[in-house]
């Protein structure tokens, strides 16, 4: 791979091992589902809604768990037995992480539900049903595996949590507590909704690398973009020779296709927590270089 930038007098070549890229694969599965579903109304549009929020959810966990399964890897040679390795800490993260989530938020259903008295303020229920989601959290992130170093991910159960709240914890909340926890909880996710993407476009301009290479944000740009059509129409089609309905016509599966192409504040997340050489005044044999 060739990169420029200001640093540089001229072109330099630098290789990036197969670890390295598969962390970078892992990211960049990721999708901005907020821009996406932003544009969809679900009154008009409820499948096709129902369809990129369900598959955005999904790809956001997936990219997350992989990524911290591949971080944990980061520095060790890849073999012929790597493949296992990836596959067993993946299903080992994801099970812990949402087992913990579901735990927290069977045990906050249940709660509401036989200790009735918990219900008589609308404060206290939203109190302990953001505690509950936080807690779940907390609790994740400080599992440590023995003899492991890697880490479980606080916000897959959170995320896991939050439905299961959302399912079972809400019906058995007062009338006030279930308006009280909507409007409260509407009200945090807008805000942080906007300050996250404010902190995105403004850090920008704080992180600017200062070197890229154009030959692999092309390779890149072809890959998602050609990678996602082929992979969404060819699984759609393929499941069509099992189903006789036609459940979505062709113009929304290009845009079920699109939907999928952009990368938005996760992906940006992940990067900031890509270990490099000299952060902090540590030094990374394995890690990127600055």
């Amino acid at each position: 791979m060739t990169n420029y930038g200001a640093n540089h007098d001229e072109a330099a070549t630098i290789d990036i091992d197969i670890m390295k890229i598969l962390l970078f694969t892992a990211l960049i599965c990721s999708n901005d589902l907020v821009a996406t579903i932003s544009i969809v109304s679900y009154e008009a549009q409820p499948k096709l809604f129902s369809c990129i929020f369900g598959e955005g959810v999904f790809n956001d966990a997936v990219s997350i768990i992989l990524f911290n399964t591949m971080e944990n890897l980061q520095g060790t040679t890849f073999y012929w037995h790597s493949p296992l390795i990836i596959m067993v800490e993946f299903l080992l993260l994801g099970v812990i992480s949402v087992s913990v989530g579901l735990l927290f938020g069977i045990c906050s259903s249940l709660l509401f539900k036989h200790a009735r008295f918990l219900t008589f303020s609308p404060i206290i229920e939203t109190f302990l049903v953001f505690v509950s989601c936080y807690a779940s959290y907390f609790v994740t992130n400080m599992i440590k595996l023995p003899n492991s170093t890697l880490e479980m991910s606080g916000i897959i159960a959170i995320c896991t949590c939050g439905i299961v709240n959302a399912h079972y914890t809400y019906y058995n909340l007062s009338f006030n507590g279930k308006q009280g926890t909507t409007f409260s909880f509407s009200l945090l996710g807008e805000a942080t909704e906007a300050a996250i993407y404010s902190y995105v476009g403004l850090a920008l301009y704080s992180t600017i690398p200062t070197w890229w290479s154009w030959s692999f944000i092309f390779v890149q740009l072809i890959i998602v973009v050609g990678g996602r059509l082929l992979a969404v129409i060819s699984t759609f089609y393929c499941f069509r020779l099992c189903f006789k309905s036609q459940t979505i016509n062709f113009r929304e599966l290009l845009f079920i296709a699109y939907a999928g192409m952009i990368r938005g504040a996760v992906a940006f997340a992940l990067v900031l927590k890509i270990e490099f050489n000299g952060r902090d005044g540590v030094t990374c044999e394995h890690c990127y270089s600055q």
